[in-house]
C-alpha cells in the first residue's frame, strides 16, 4: 500500500509516496519570485557567471518529519531557469537553508533554529553533522540565511518583471547593474559560510566532468539546528540529521529520507586456520562493513580503525571475516543505509 501526504508549497502542490517517487499536482501562475521566513532557499552560483539563481523549496517544515525511506520530487527548480541560468552544469555550486528567525514562523521550534545542508565528499557516505551553537551565533547566521531569501524576494518584485527568469518558485538575479547591491551571494560569502558566520563551507560544488555520466550525483545532507545551551548540555552537540538532496545531471533535484538501520549486533564469532569469522543480523539494502583494530585502537574512534570486506544486507544473518595474524584484536559492524 502505497502512503500519500501533501505539503502545501508556493503554490504547487507535492503527493508524497513513501519509498517511491512523487507526483506533482497543481500549477505555477505567471507570478514573481515569493519568499517569506521559515521557507528552504536552494542557491547555485558559479564562478564567472553574471547571474545567481535563486529557487524556493517550500517551507522546511516540509523536510522535517518525512517517514523513513521517502522520496520527495522538488518541480521547484526548474530545468529551463536552470538552463537559462548555467548552460552547463560543471562547477556549479549549490548550497540549501532556511531559519526560524523572530517573530517566529513556527512555534515548535526555538528562534534561530537552522536547517543547513551540508555537503558530502563521497556521494555514498553521509557528511558529518553540522554542530548546534549558541541562539545568538545561530542568529549570525540565520541573518544572512534570511538575506538570501529577503534579496531574492526584492529583486524579483522590485527589479524584474515576471518572464522565463522570474517564476514564483525561482529567480534569476544579475551581479551587476541595479542588482549589484542586492545580488545573492554577498551574504553567503566568497567562501560559503555566510560570510565567516558559519562553522564550514556549505556549498557542494559538482566536478568538473559532472556531465560526462548520466549517473553521477551531487549530495548534501539536511541538518536541524536548534540553539544549544550549556545547561542542557546541548552546545556544540551534533544537529539531526533529516536525509539528504541529490542533483543529478538531468538538472533534478530529490530530498530523500534513509531507512532506519538498528545497529549492527555480533552474534557470533569463531576462529578456524587463521580466520576470524563475524556474525550478523542484516537489514534488506542496507551495507555492511567490517571495521578491526589491534591493541592501539582502543583509544582511537571506531571510524578510524581498518575497513575491511563489506557485504549488502538482505534480512538474513551475514558474515565478514579477517585474517590478521594480530594476537589481540578488536572488531566492530558498521551500517550505512
Amino acid at each position: 500500500m502505497m502512503n500519500h501526504k501533501r505539503f502545501p508549497l508556493i503554490p504547487p502542490a507535492l503527493a508524497v509516496v513513501a519509498g517511491g517517487l512523487v507526483l506533482f499536482t497543481g500549477g505555477l501562475h505567471a507570478q514573481t519570485f515569493q519568499y517569506t521566513k521559515g521557507d528552504l532557499v536552494l542557491l547555485f552560483r558559479k564562478t564567472g557567471s553574471p547571474a545567481d539563481f535563486a529557487v524556493n523549496l517550500g517551507k522546511v517544515t516540509n523536510y522535517n518529519n518525512l517517514p523513513p525511506g521517502t522520496v520527495v520530487n522538488l518541480p521547484q527548480l526548474s530545468q529551463t531557469q536552470l538552463a537559462l541560468a548555467f548552460p552547463e552544469l560543471n562547477g556549479v555550486r549549490w548550497s540549501v537553508a532556511g531559519v526560524n528567525r523572530l517573530p517566529v514562523t513556527f512555534v515548535e521550534h526555538p528562534a534561530q533554529t537552522l536547517w543547513i545542508a551540508r555537503p558530502r565528499a563521497d556521494a555514498a557516505v553521509q557528511s558529518a553533522a553540522w554542530l548546534r551553537r549558541s541562539a545568538s551565533l545561530q542568529g549570525n547566521t540565520g541573518a544572512q540565511v534570511d538575506a538570501i531569501g529577503v534579496r531574492a524576494h526584492y529583486a524579483g518584485n522590485d527589479l524584474l518583471g515576471a518572464g522565463p527568469d522570474n517564476t514564483a518558485t525561482g529567480v534569476i538575479v544579475p551581479l551587476t547593474g541595479a542588482f549589484q547591491n542586492f545580488n545573492l551571494s554577498a551574504p553567503l560569502g566568497p567562501t560559503g559560510n555566510y560570510a565567516n558566520n558559519f562553522q564550514g563551507n556549505v556549498e557542494n560544488q559538482t566536478p568538473d566532468d559532472f556531465t560526462a555520466s548520466p549517473s553521477k550525483v551531487a549530495r548534501s545532507d539536511l541538518y536541524e539546528l536548534a540553539p544549544g545551551t550549556t545547561s542542557a548540555g546541548t552546545l556544540n552537540t551534533p544537529g539531526r540529521y533529516l536525509g539528504y538532496f541529490e542533483f543529478k545531471t538531468d538538472g533534478t533535484l530529490t530530498f530523500n529520507t534513509t531507512i532506519t538501520v538498528p545497529t549492527p549486533e555480533i552474534t557470533g564469532v569463531r576462529r578456524d586456520n587463521g580466520v576470524t569469522t563475524l556474525s550478523f543480523a542484516t537489514v534488506n539494502g542496507v551495507t555492511y562493513r567490517l571495521r578491526a583494530a589491534g591493541t592501539a585502537g582502543v583509544t582511537t574512534p571506531v571510524s578510524t580503525w581498518a575497513a575491511g570486506a563489506s557485504v549488502v544486507g538482505d534480512g538474513t544473518v551475514k558474515t565478514l571475516q579477517d585474517d590478521s595474524a594480530d594476537a589481540v584484536r578488536f572488531f566492530s559492524i558498521e551500517a550505512q543505509p
